[in-house]
């Protein structure tokens, strides 16, 4: 299976009748006589859950055990009457669903798990009932509005404004057979641990430009390829049987501005350094030698805010134009530096971008790295009143096209998507 593609509706259906029940999370919003759907999950999984259901006036939140063929109804676009609710979806139905196979420990849709996963996504019609904004009090913990509770519901953390949410169905299918629970990397040796429910005939797999080695599975436990030079730029983990991908993990570089894989730890962040200033300053890393004053810090906010604009980069302090690294200034105070440009992004981007500023030790020197995430929007720098827009082309930061901040704007969330 492709990572990324589409699936016909059809199958979706035959998969969910044929199964005797699945584990479900329906959100719902109050409509005449009848709730309509605003988003639904379902889970191909036999793992028991707890069951919950929060009742408003306006809005309900549902999870709960329901037999397949009611929920490929529902699909259809049927009327069903679910947990003495009377639910109509909206729209007609979806011809096909996007497809995403995704990698053990990856975050999509402010979700992760240790083991990898299908997920299958079918958009919402534009033209739906909105939510509301009201306050939710009733049968159920209070929130402020819908956006809020909906969080809250599906992933027990803080609303994100700047996480949109468009699908009307999220369907995920686990793959347990087997997956890659951590992995170690140390300037010579890379160890990994393997889990799974199915290790039968697996290969353990690693891979780069100039050879690769692999090594059987005999079950779940520790296993380690040595590193006589190191970790090669663009290696592959790969845990597999026959052409049958399990899990996997790439390290052609840190990943730029996103969230840190928490099953991948580095045990001397010298590597990690070398393998981020490898291809050089492009388009997701800019190289500063110290934290910047005076007028040249524009330049690297607008980086930020370029960064912010598009998928995401990393700004290194500590690291000159030929990357070289040099590290902060003897004597330097790095909690007071990391202050500094915190202080720098707040006051001068609109809106705060996100971003982790992670502090590397190499050889003995100090480099500051600010991991900025692409916000699937534009982000302005605020020169005075006037708010100026960036993109990263290559290693230069460049004015935005008038097309650039369009597009930027009609893709960034809107108060009643989630």
């Amino acid at each position: 299976m492709a990572n990324n593609g589409q699936t016909d509706t059809a199958a979706l259906l035959a998969m969910l009748s044929e199964r005797a029940a699945v584990n479900v999370r329906l959100a719902l919003v109050a409509d005449a006589q009848q709730w309509q759907l605003h988003h639904g999950q379902v889970t191909l999984d036999d793992t028991p859950l707890t069951q919950r259901a929060w009742r408003y006036s306006t809005a309900s939140f549902l999870e709960l055990p329901l037999p397949g063929p009611t929920v490929a109804a529902l699909l259809r676009g049927e009327e069903q009457d679910v947990h003495g609710l009377h639910v109509v979806v909206p729209g007609p139905p979806a011809s096909s669903a996007s497809t995403s196979r995704l990698r053990g420990q990856e975050e999509w849709g402010r979700v992760a798990t240790p083991w990898p996963r299908t997920e299958w996504t079918i958009n919402r019609d534009a033209n739906m009932l909105q939510t509301g904004h009201d306050l939710l009090v009733g049968d159920g913990p209070p929130f402020l509005n819908f956006d809020q509770a909906l969080s809250a519901f599906l992933h027990q953390r803080p609303h994100d404004s700047n996480a949109g949410r468009s699908d009307l169905w999220r369907i995920t299918l686990p793959q347990r057979a087997g997956w890659l629970s951590q992995i170690t990397i140390g300037p010579d040796l890379l160890t990994a641990v393997v889990d799974g429910e199915a290790l039968d005939g697996a290969v353990l797999e690693l891979s780069w430009a100039a050879g690769n080695e692999r090594q059987s599975v005999d079950g779940a436990g520790a296993y380690s390829f040595a590193l006589p030079d190191g970790l090669a730029p663009d290696s592959l983990l790969m845990l597999r049987r026959e052409d049958q991908r399990l899990d996997w993990r790439s390290f052609p570089a840190p990943t730029y501005g996103r969230a840190r894989d928490a099953s991948v730890v580095w045990e001397q962040p010298g590597p990690e350094l070398d393998l981020l200033l490898a291809n050089g300053e492009g388009q997701h890393l800019e190289c500063k030698q110290q934290v910047p004053e005076g007028d040249s810090r524009k330049k690297m906010l607008k980086t930020i805010a370029a960064f912010a604009s598009q998928d995401g980069g990393t700004v290194l302090i500590g690291v000159r134009d030929d990357l070289q690294i040099v590290g902060l200034p003897e004597g330097t105070n790095v909690d007071k530096q990391v202050l500094q440009v915190v202080g720098m992004i707040r006051d001068n981007l609109e809106p705060v971008p996100s971003y982790e500023p992670r502090v590397i030790e190499h050889d003995g020197k100090t480099v500051l790295a600010l991991e900025v995430s692409g916000g699937g929007q534009m982000y302005a720098y605020r020169d005075g009143q006037r708010a100026e827009f960036y993109v990263r082309v290559g290693p230069n930061t460049v004015p935005a096209r008038h097309h650039e901040i369009a597009a930027g704007f009609r893709q960034a969330p809107t108060a009643a998507t989630f």
